[in-house]
């Protein structure tokens, strides 16, 4: 099956413009509009739509809105359950309320005309999946998926079986402080399973009988950060060295691998996919590039700026002597060993998605400079 295309969003406006060109018979500046790239599928549907207006009897005027034989395309293309036609009660001309409040919900927002008229394979395929993703999100307490993800994992369920991607955060030292939430101390580093390990332990279980039950092939990973082993500060906090640091780390990985099901198995990232050196060296780039990007994209500068103000509140505990912008560096440090494994995963596995628990404003990074996929828990730490 062939790749979906994940942007599937034309405004409303835009789709108006095409819609009225092709009934009056107007030329479409596919430029101007920035839609070059669709201008074989809004062919198609101009093709379309002269076969349907030269070989039935519809005639417009019978009809209470200008788009009636779109709708007509549209009902053709989908299940006629999915789209309705009301009547709205008028004294001179007949109207008619158009209902597809599914497939917004599926969505998360109202398609245009157009947009239901060109990517219907995309939008078919998200009403298919529409239950998976419920699941998903409910079972494994996922963030909502927008549906340009969702286009994405449906495009890997297509091309075969799925290697999920956990990683996992150390054993540092934490404590509960409400309901669901916890607190990270950075104390001392222990050798449990650690607060991301413990939560996905309560709902690994639950997500693998999801996948399963809609047929879909999978494998799990999860990988320990033994890198932060290397970290001088981190050492210091927590009064380890690098190698009683990675030793403990390991303890925790084999005390993963003890609970959890075959269809999982837990490693120490370095061990398994890098080496000390090779990790290093991609990191220092990604932390040029990182820079280079925020001095060009004032979006992404913004996005760290944000995401700086977000951690503060974790950054505060870790290394409680240092300011906004020292937190602002760790931030660019941070997004660069988070770049440095979606590089390693992706070089690693050619169909993969990560399911990540950590903090889900950090996702950004998995994919900055590679193409991965990152689905997000709900934030349960501060």
């Amino acid at each position: 099956m062939s790749k979906l295309n994940s942007d599937i969003y034309i405004n409303s406006e835009t789709s108006k413009i095409v819609l009225n060109s092709i009934i009056e018979g107007k030329k479409i500046n596919f430029k101007k509009l920035k839609i070059e790239l669709l201008k074989k599928d809004v062919n198609n549907l101009k093709k379309q739509y002269l076969d349907i207006k030269n070989n039935n009897h519809y005639d417009n005027k019978d009809f209470g809105y200008r788009y009636f034989l779109f709708w007509e395309l549209v009902k053709k293309k989908y299940n006629k359950d999915i789209i309705s036609l009301e009547k709205r009660p008028q004294k001179k001309r007949k109207k008619v309320n158009i209902i597809f409040s599914n497939i917004g919900k599926c969505l998360g927002y109202n398609p245009s005309l157009l947009s239901l008229l060109i990517f219907y394979k995309e939008i078919g395929n998200i009403l298919k999946y529409d239950n998976f993703f419920k699941d998903l999100e409910k079972y494994a307490d996922l963030e909502t998926i927008s549906s340009k993800k969702k286009i994405i994992v449906i495009n890997k369920i297509f091309k075969g079986k799925i290697k999920i991607i956990t990683p996992l955060c150390p054993d540092y030292e934490h404590v509960k402080i409400a309901f669901g939430l916890y607190k990270y101390t950075f104390n001392k580093l222990n050798e449990d399973v650690g607060l991301i390990g413990s939560r996905l332990i309560k709902i690994i279980e639950k997500m693998h009988t999801i996948f399963d039950k809609y047929k879909i092939k999978f494998d799990h990973n999860l990988y320990y950060g033994d890198f932060e082993a290397y970290s001088a500060k981190i050492q210091e906090r927590t009064k380890e060295t690098e190698h009683s640091f990675v030793l403990k780390v390991k303890k925790s990985c084999l005390k993963m691998n003890r609970i959890i099901k075959p269809k999982a198995k837990a490693f120490l990232l370095i061990k398994s996919l890098s080496s000390k050196k090779n990790f290093l060296e991609i990191c220092k780039k990604n932390e040029i590039k990182i820079i280079k990007k925020m001095s060009k994209d004032n979006y992404f500068k913004r996005q760290i700026s944000e995401i700086t103000s977000s951690r503060s509140a974790l950054y505060s505990s870790w290394f409680p002597n240092n300011n906004e912008n020292e937190y602002k560096k760790l931030v660019i440090q941070q997004g660069a060993e988070y770049a440095a494994m979606g590089y390693l995963f992706k070089k690693k596995f050619n169909n993969s998605i990560i399911i990540g628990l950590d903090h889900p404003k950090m996702g950004i990074f998995y994919n900055i400079f590679d193409d991965n996929i990152a689905l997000y828990g709900r934030p349960k730490y501060a």
